[in-house]
């Protein structure tokens, strides 16, 4: 015997899950064009079509017509003067920037990585380079000055 809650949409097959999907989308669709359609038998004002009023009469919720573009489009088509949300906005400029920082994330991680593999391979990065010439410049620098002091000092008659 099967379960009553065998039939419900999260419980089908993946295809099936996602035929259902499709089915809704276009049901959402259907709806949406119908309801504009009526709006413009009964003449109504391109101003008064709002996204607000399609979804009282429907019944397609304003977040669904928000996502869908094919949905907001249909409104919009109807009344040019209808905007997304401010939010919808926000959030887009939000992601925007959070995709950017994430991708700089990335980078540098892979940078880091690098010279901690360099680190344990014992390579030395370009600073620790840095160091160490600088280390020979001054071992170098006192051995002529040692050089130079002995050669002073020479009493053989080369100079």
């Amino acid at each position: 015997m099967r379960s009553i809650n065998s039939y419900r949409p999260q419980n089908q097959h993946p295809d099936g899950l996602v035929r259902y999907h499709e089915r809704l989308a276009e049901h959402h669709r259907e709806q949406v064009r119908v309801t504009v359609q009526a709006m413009h038998r009964r003449k109504m004002k391109p101003h008064e079509i709002t996204v607000a009023a399609v979804v009282k009469e429907s019944g397609v919720s304003s977040a669904t017509i928000y996502r869908n573009d094919d949905l907001f489009a249909l409104i919009r088509h109807a009344n040019p003067n209808v905007q997304r949300r401010q939010a919808g906005q926000v959030y887009e400029r939000t992601i925007h920037q959070l995709q950017e920082e994430l991708a700089k994330a990335k980078a540098d991680r892979e940078y880091y990585q690098k010279e901690a593999q360099l680190a344990k391979s014992g390579g030395k990065g370009p600073q620790q380079e840095v160091i160490q010439l600088k280390k020979m410049i001054i071992a170098l620098q006192r051995q002529v000055a040692c050089l130079e002091e002995l050669l002073a000092r020479c009493t053989c008659g080369a100079r």
